[in-house]
């Protein structure tokens, strides 16, 4: 049977080289202007691997285990933003006003809860104070390109490696790695509040084992703090955060759809970039953490 089976995927292999990944796919993708090299970029191969017969064949294989998986870079845009929506009181902040091009892709911006949070000035206007709470719906409302929609497309191109950020290889490395690092604390303010948080560990069990992931060794650089329900303040620690991660864990593991998942943990990580400082603090962090959950 399994030779059966493998001569099966070869031949679909064979058949899909020679018919998706061709010369003239890539020739197509010239009328746009953009560069194809030999080795395509995922951005430009997604959609299109998405479609083949052997990705679907590989999405219904069993994964067995994921050993190094970063919590933040797991979330559904999409999913989470609709949660956030509908939770009360989550609110926008940013590092100063927001109103021209250049500023949308640079100043700094996160997702807060806040208690009784209203603003008559919103981030995108000149007048607008740093660090201001303003509800998430009224930010997505004033969005000045495109309303509530020209909104989460903006957030999403600041939590992505856009197409033209992957071809702009003259930038080089060091640019599109502080991409990379500032896309991880917008998704991190986004899921952690705890009604958010705690649906959002349900549902990634539930994903990775309907793609065949039976366990999980989760990472995180536990930067960005975390606010349990209701809470104005934030958290001093994370360790309600990895309680709850631990309650919703055990909960689909102790549920229907969930019994075939045998479980995950969370490795404590840190960034050396951050400095000696930072790394030390983070150490010791960990070390109280551990020691209130003992």
């Amino acid at each position: 049977m399994a030779q059966e089976a493998c001569a099966i995927v070869s031949q679909i292999r064979f058949e899909e080289q020679h018919t998706l990944w061709t010369k003239e796919y890539e020739d197509s993708l010239q009328t746009d202007h953009i560069d194809v090299f030999p080795g395509m970029m995922f951005s430009l191969a997604k959609e299109r691997m998405e479609k083949s017969k052997m990705w679907q064949i590989v999405q219904k294989m069993p994964k067995g285990a994921l050993l190094h998986c970063h919590l933040e870079a797991m979330v559904d845009l999409d999913w989470a933003l609709e949660e956030a929506f509908m939770t009360e009181g989550v609110c926008v902040v940013a590092d100063g006003p927001i109103t021209t091009a250049h500023e949308r892709r640079k100043v700094g911006f996160s997702f807060v809860y806040a208690k009784n949070s209203k603003s008559d000035m919103p981030i995108w206007s000149a007048g607008y104070t740093a660090k201001t709470p303003v509800p998430l719906k009224q930010a997505a409302e004033s969005f000045p390109d495109g309303g509530k929609r020209g909104f989460i497309e903006w957030i999403r191109s600041r939590v992505s490696i856009t197409t033209s950020e992957h071809v702009s290889h003259q930038e080089g490395p060091n640019e599109i790695w502080r991409k990379f690092m500032s896309c991880f604390p917008i998704l991190g303010s986004l899921i952690y509040y705890e009604p958010i948080f705690r649906k959002f560990i349900r549902r990634l069990c539930k994903q990775l084992l309907d793609d065949g992931v039976y366990y999980v060794d989760l990472r995180s650089a536990f930067y960005t703090p975390y606010r349990r329900a209701g809470q104005q303040d934030w958290d001093e620690d994370w360790f309600h955060m990895l309680e709850h991660m631990g309650d919703e864990i055990e909960k689909f593991k102790a549920s229907e759809e969930g019994r075939e998942f045998w479980g995950a943990r969370m490795i404590w990580t840190t960034i050396r970039h951050f400095g000696k400082k930072q790394v030390i603090e983070s150490t010791l962090s960990f070390w109280l953490t551990q020691l209130r959950l003992c």
